[in-house]
């Protein structure tokens, strides 16, 4: 997660992406603001799950969290919905191999950058990781926030 949020402050091809070029907000886990720390809620709690699952095993935790962020990152760039990835790629290559999508061309240029392999890659570990995505997650501060609120992030 924060080497995403390092590539898209420091790449000159992320500043430079149209994808980004469009998007209100910057889509980072690793920032002082609630949407940020719900991203990376959502992601650490995907991996937990994942990782109570024997069939984890046979994927590289690097594919595996990778797949994660490419799913979470996608969902938040509104390229699919959850419904689409718990439906469609656990049994469709469809939106990983389509390079008309500029969210494919951004999220391979950050996994060559910062993971060193191309996005066909991930394709097991992304129809694997799609699985997860009915859970239910949950979002609410941490008891330890609740009961400390001056420490609390502001909404942005």
């Amino acid at each position: 997660m924060s080497q995403w949020d390092l590539y898209i402050e420091n790449s000159p091809y992320a500043q430079n992406h149209p994808l980004l070029q469009e998007c209100e907000e910057r889509i980072q886990f690793k920032q002082p603001t609630e949407k940020s720390y719900a991203r990376f809620r959502e992601i650490m709690q995907l991996i937990d799950c994942s990782c109570i699952e024997v069939q984890t095993l046979q994927y590289k935790p690097r594919t595996l969290i990778a797949s994660f962020l490419y799913l979470v990152l996608g969902k938040h760039f509104k390229q699919f919905t959850i419904d689409q990835i718990y439906e469609e790629f656990p049994k469709s290559s469809l939106y990983l191999l389509d390079q008309e999508y500029a969210f494919n061309d951004l999220f391979g240029d950050f996994l060559l950058y910062s993971f060193g392999f191309q996005l066909i890659d991930l394709l097991p570990s992304i129809q694997y990781a799609s699985t997860f995505f009915k859970l239910p997650l949950n979002y609410d501060l941490p008891t330890a926030a609740k009961i400390n609120k001056e420490n609390v992030l502001e909404v942005k």
